[in-house]
């Protein structure tokens, strides 16, 4: 198996990690907001890297370090508090810093990314344009939600 596949296989797993555990624990009723908010950008990295593309790769390995770093810090803040919920933590913390060096910092991983996106189809690079182009409108209406809250915020005090 290599290194693609592995980070393919990883990430997805990371994804059915954070639903499963919350979908365990409360239902969907009780889903929290930011185990919503971190299986959705696990997930859009998946599809980026899947559709080979670079913003997604570099983007996601960066923020796959930093969930990492912090899941594991809370784990180390807390060292007291043993709990079945804290190794979770650590181990989600884990799996994200191993999963975000092997898209950064791998280079058999990014020999194959490169060899693939070489010999991909027409149909997943218009795909992958496609796929950007949707994410940058998805933050831009983020963006906007946020300043017209904002300016709201502000006329009301």
């Amino acid at each position: 198996m290599n290194h693609y596949r592995i980070a393919l296989a990883l990430t997805l797993a990371l994804v059915l990690l954070v639903v499963g555990l919350f979908l365990y624990l409360g239902g969907v009723a009780r889903f929290p907001r930011s185990a919503v908010t971190l299986s959705s950008l696990t997930f859009v990295v998946l599809l980026g890297l899947w559709l080979q593309s670079y913003i997604f790769r570099y983007c996601g390995g960066v923020l796959f370090l930093v969930l990492g770093g912090l899941f594991i810090w809370q784990t180390y803040s807390e060292l007291g508090q043993t709990s079945a919920l804290q190794a979770y933590w650590f181990i989600l913390g884990a799996l994200y810093l191993f999963d975000g060096v092997i898209v950064l910092f791998s280079k058999p991983f990014a020999v194959e990314f490169e060899r693939l996106r070489t010999t991909q189809s027409k149909h997943k690079a218009r795909l992958r344009k496609v796929f950007v182009i949707a994410v940058g409108v998805a933050i831009l209406i983020a963006l906007y939600n946020d300043v017209l809250y904002l300016v709201h915020l502000w006329i009301g005090s």
